[in-house]
C-alpha cells in the first residue's frame, strides 16, 4: 500500500484562493478548502494508487468531519495519524508502525517539523511556503509530478497478471 500523509493548510488552500473568494458568499468547508487543490490531489492518487492519511491538525478540529465529507465527494477517503503532542514526525512514525503493509509513502506539507528524521525528510514533498504571507501557493501540478515520481505509477491489471505468470 502507498500512502500520502496530508497536511491541509498551505496544501489544499492558498493565498490566491483566499484572495479570490474574499468577497464571495461561499459557505461551509469550501470557505477554507480549494476544490481545485483537491482535484490535483486526486490526480496524484489516481496515478499512484495511494491512500490518504490526514496528518494535519485539522484531524482533531471541529472541521474534520466536513473535510472528510468534502474529500469523499471526490472519491478520497482518509485515515488519520494519532495525536502525539503535535509531533508530526512521531505521529507519522506511530501510524506507520501500526500499518506494516505500507510499501512506500510521501508527506505533503508546507512546513518542516523538528520531529522529521532523515528518512521522513526524504519522503517530504515540500509545498511552497507563504513567502511572508500565510498559505503560499498550495498544491501545484509540479507537486503532483513529484508525488508520482516518489511513489511511482500504479500498476495496471495486465502488468500485475504478467508478474504473477513469471
Amino acid at each position: 500500500m502507498k500512502i500520502i500523509f496530508l497536511d491541509v493548510d498551505g496544501v489544499l488552500n492558498s493565498d490566491e484562493y483566499f484572495d479570490k473568494i474574499k468577497n464571495l458568499d461561499i459557505q461551509g468547508i469550501e470557505r477554507d478548502i480549494d476544490v481545485e487543490k483537491i482535484k490535483l490531489l486526486k490526480k496524484a492518487i489516481d496515478a499512484t494508487g495511494a491512500e490518504v492519511v490526514l496528518s494535519s491538525s485539522w484531524r482533531y478540529t471541529r472541521n474534520a468531519q466536513y473535510l472528510k465529507e468534502l474529500l469523499s465527494k471526490y472519491g478520497i477517503y482518509v485515515d488519520s495519524t494519532p495525536y502525539i503532542q503535535n509531533e508530526r514526525g512521531l505521529e507519522i512514525r506511530k501510524w506507520l508502525s501500526e500499518h506494516q503493509d505500507v510499501e512506500d509513502f510521501v508527506i505533503l506539507d508546507d512546513e518542516i517539523f523538528e520531529s522529521y528524521d532523515e528518512e521522513l525528510m526524504k519522503k517530504l514533498v515540500k509545498i511552497s511556503n507563504g513567502n511572508g504571507r500565510s498559505f503560499g501557493e498550495g498544491l501545484l501540478l509540479s507537486d503532483v509530478d513529484k508525488i508520482i515520481e516518489k511513489l511511482g505509477r500504479k500498476k495496471i491489471k495486465q502488468e500485475l497478471n504478467e508478474e504473477i505468470e513469471r
